[in-house]
C-alpha cells in the first residue's frame, strides 16, 4: 500500500491525478494508493482537536489511519510539510515503510526567512471572515496583499459550500501550528540513521535548499539515502513536472 501526504493548506485531492497515474504505472492489481488529508485539512479538518498540532502528531495520525484501514504502508510519499511528516513517520511508526519519499522538503530546522511568503498567506487568511460569500469576494478581500492571481485562484479552490456561503476546507489555526512545527522540527535523524530506504527529492528550481543542507545530505548513508533532483520543476513538483516525477517514482517504487 502506498500513502501520499500533501503540503500545507492542501488536501489529498491535490494529488488525485498523480495517485491515479502512479497506481496505473505500478500496476493496479498490485498497489493501493491512498491520498491522505492531514489533520486540519479536508476530511481530517477536525482530527486532533484538543491536542498539540505538530509534525510528530500528524505522523502518528497517519499510522492510526493505516491501522484503522488495516493497511501496511510499504511506501510513504510526502510533499513539503507532508515530506517532513513522512520522515517523522519513519521514526515513530511501529513498522517503518520499505520506502519513504520526501519531495522538496528541507529535513532540518528552518527558523527565520520566509522565501515563499507562506507566513504572509497564513496571516492574510487568518484575517478573513469564517464564511465568504463568493470566490470573487475572496479576491476582493485579498487584494490589499497583492498576491498573484494564481495564488488567489488556488486559495479559492480550497473553498467549499456551506449553505449559501463558502468556507475553507482547512482549519487555518491548525495549519499555522503545523507550519511552525515544520520550521522547528529536526528530521535529520531519520536520514542519518535510516530505518527505511529514503528518497530525498529537490526541485531543480526550488529556493529552499542551502549549500550546507546539500552537503549534509551527501554525508548520509549512501546505501540507504538517495538524493535526487527533479528537473524543470519548482516547489510544486506534481504540477510543474508531473511526467518527470511519475517516472522517477515508478522507477524506484517498482523495485519494492
Amino acid at each position: 500500500c502506498l500513502y501520499i501526504l500533501h503540503g500545507l493548506l492542501g488536501t489529498g485531492r491535490n494529488w488525485r491525478s498523480m495517485s491515479q497515474n502512479l497506481r496505473k504505472a505500478l500496476g493496479t492489481d498490485t498497489w493501493r494508493v491512498v491520498a491522505v488529508d492531514l489533520r486540519g485539512h479536508g476530511k481530517s479538518r477536525d482530527v486532533g482537536k484538543g491536542s498539540s498540532h505538530d509534525v510528530r502528531s500528524a505522523a502518528k495520525d497517519v499510522e492510526a489511519l493505516a491501522q484503522l484501514r488495516g493497511d501496511t504502508i510499504d511506501c510513504l510519499i510526502g510533499h513539503s510539510l507532508g515530506g517532513k511528516i513522512a520522515l517523522e513517520f519513519s521514526k515513530v511508526s511501529a513498522k517503518a515503510p520499505k520506502q519513504v519519499w520526501s519531495l522538496d522538503s528541507v529535513p532540518g530546522t528552518a527558523i527565520g526567512g520566509d522565501v515563499h511568503g507562506v507566513e504572509k498567506v497564513l496571516q492574510a487568511v487568518q484575517q478573513l471572515p469564517q464564511r465568504i460569500p463568493s470566490r470573487r469576494a475572496l479576491a476582493t478581500l485579498l487584494a490589499p496583499y497583492n498576491f498573484s492571481i494564481e495564488l488567489v485562484d488556488w486559495l479559492g479552490s480550497n473553498l467549499q459550500n456551506v449553505g449559501d456561503e463558502l468556507e475553507f476546507v482547512f482549519d487555518i489555526n491548525v495549519a499555522t501550528k503545523l507550519y511552525d512545527s515544520y520550521h522547528t522540527t529536526d528530521s535529520w535523524p531519520a536520514l542519518e540513521a535510516p530505518v527505511s530506504e529514503m528518497f530525498v527529492v529537490k526541485a531543480a528550481r526550488s529556493a529552499r535548499w542551502k549549500p550546507e543542507c546539500l552537503e549534509r545530505l551527501n554525508r548520509a548513508p549512501q546505501d540507504r539515502v538517495k538524493f535526487l533532483e527533479l528537473e524543470n520543476a519548482g516547489h510544486w513538483v506534481h504540477s510543474d513536472n508531473p511526467r518527470g516525477l511519475l517516472e522517477m517514482l515508478q522507477t524506484h517504487i517498482s523495485k519494492i
